[in-house]
């Protein structure tokens, strides 16, 4: 909603805000705990799988030569600062990526605008139908992109895990911390969210109100 419906219309409490942006940024609650016409659950699952798949591969790719020594000096131990860095730029590069896969996976407000708009029955047709083609053509995209992807992610992994035999566990760790990270800053980042969209809403705040807009469409 813009800011003139949200304020006429938007009687939630900030509990139910907050859980509205948590499941929205959180890909887990999001595929498992709502349902939306407008996003397949096929499709969310698919980019839940991709994401798990796009940070085991970013955890391999960041596991230097540095990590190696590291736990090489500590008698095989690696420890949970030493391989939190790792774990950080793991987070943001899968934060980008998926962003830019969730770009491909819907069209969510594109629909959501059309529906809104519509005016006669034959315009709003049409409009829809051109709004899912297409969707069907960036899906199209999207699963030939995955599949290459996939491909490419596994031989690297299974060649990680052949050379590095005895770092297994500390890059599955990684993922661990990498996945933790990412939840702990949703959660962090919502709380806020919340607070601030409920204050705008309710004191009528129309910048506060564009600035959390802004800040949820890049999570």
């Amino acid at each position: 909603m813009d800011f003139d419906e949200a304020y006429q219309l938007d009687k939630r409490n900030c509990l139910r805000m907050y859980w509205s942006f948590l499941v929205d940024t959180q890909i887990i609650l999001g595929t498992f705990f709502t349902s939306n016409f407008l996003y397949l659950f096929i499709v969310k699952l698919s980019f839940l799988v991709s994401t798990f798949q796009i940070s085991f591969f970013l955890n391999a790719l960041f596991y230097t030569d540095e990590y190696i020594s590291d736990a090489y000096h500590n008698d095989g131990v690696l420890d949970f600062f030493s391989g939190l860095p790792k774990s950080i730029y793991s987070f943001l590069a899968t934060l980008i990526t998926t962003s830019l896969l969730g770009m491909l996976s819907n069209s969510k407000s594109e629909l959501i605008d059309t529906i809104k708009e519509r005016k006669n029955k034959k315009e709003y047709l049409e409009q829809i139908n051109a709004k899912l083609n297409k969707l069907r053509n960036k899906l199209i995209i999207y699963y030939s992109f995955l599949f290459l992807l996939g491909l490419f992610f596994l031989y690297y992994v299974s060649a990680f895990c052949a050379v590095y035999r005895h770092s297994q566990k500390y890059w599955l760790y990684g993922c661990f911390e990498s996945f933790a990270i990412d939840s702990l800053v949703s959660i962090t980042i919502c709380v806020f969210l919340s607070l601030f969209r409920y204050i705008a809403v309710h004191k009528k705040i129309r910048y506060l109100y564009i600035l959390v807009k802004i800040i949820n469409s890049f999570l």
